[in-house]
């Protein structure tokens, strides 16, 4: 069993983990899934001190949640994603391999609130909406509005959460992350960071940079033209 070699092993290669998928979703893993190593480091970034109960907007196919949730088994992994099918798959895939402490649920992000977690995984789950390279599916639509829309919820769910608690960001731009939130350290060339909410929103000069939004989002929509 994959998940029990991953248990025993601590770090396994994505080419042997990404073969619980089906194979259609094992094609999307090397852009769009988090690798087995940045989820090992991540989840132990989360889980190193206690027990948490861990969201990953956008999971996809489960990836960083099962990696996460087999190797901290005190703690609990949400992962929500707005593909019914991702969904379906993770939790086909959390029965037969019978990973008690993961759920996933199909859910749009701006239909959530985030209290209630103790941490919080992001990659990079919207630039689907602005760069047509990263589309994942025929589901997948292009609209900077609704880009905008999730940039300011994940902003603003994310100043409303607790002083304490964990932020991890891969390959996602600054301007997602407050100023309520401390960079603790960085990794994989700065591309992956974590954070600590170590000051109320109150306590902060917190808005959103929208300067920094107009230029990323002119920058992908121009290169996927």
């Amino acid at each position: 069993m994959i998940l029990e070699q991953l248990r025993i092993e601590k770090n396994i290669s994505d080419e042997e983990f990404d073969a619980i998928f089906p194979i259609e979703l094992r094609e999307l893993s090397e852009r769009h899934w988090t690798s087995v190593f940045v989820s090992k480091i991540a989840s132990d970034y989360f889980c190193n001190r206690k027990p948490v109960k861990v969201l990953d907007i956008g999971s996809g196919a489960g990836k960083f949640c099962f990696v996460g949730a087999t190797l901290h088994p005190a703690s609990e992994f949400h992962g929500i994603d707005i593909r019914q099918h991702f969904v379906d798959v993770s939790n086909a895939l959390k029965q037969h391999h019978n990973v008690t402490n993961v759920s996933f649920f199909h859910k749009d992000v701006l239909q959530m609130d985030f209290i209630g977690y103790d941490a919080i995984y992001f990659f990079n789950s919207f630039q689907e909406k602005i760069d047509s390279s990263s589309i994942i599916d025929r589901d997948s639509e292009v609209s900077v509005e609704m880009y905008i829309a999730y940039t300011n919820h994940i902003f603003n769910e994310l100043n409303k959460v607790p002083v304490g608690t964990k932020l991890v960001t891969y390959y996602s731009e600054d301007f997602y992350v407050p100023a309520s939130f401390k960079l603790i350290s960085t990794h994989i060339n700065g591309e992956l960071k974590f954070y600590l909410k170590d000051s109320a929103a109150e306590e902060t000069n917190v808005q959103l940079n929208k300067e920094d939004i107009s230029e990323h989002i002119d920058k992908h929509i121009f290169l996927s033209e």
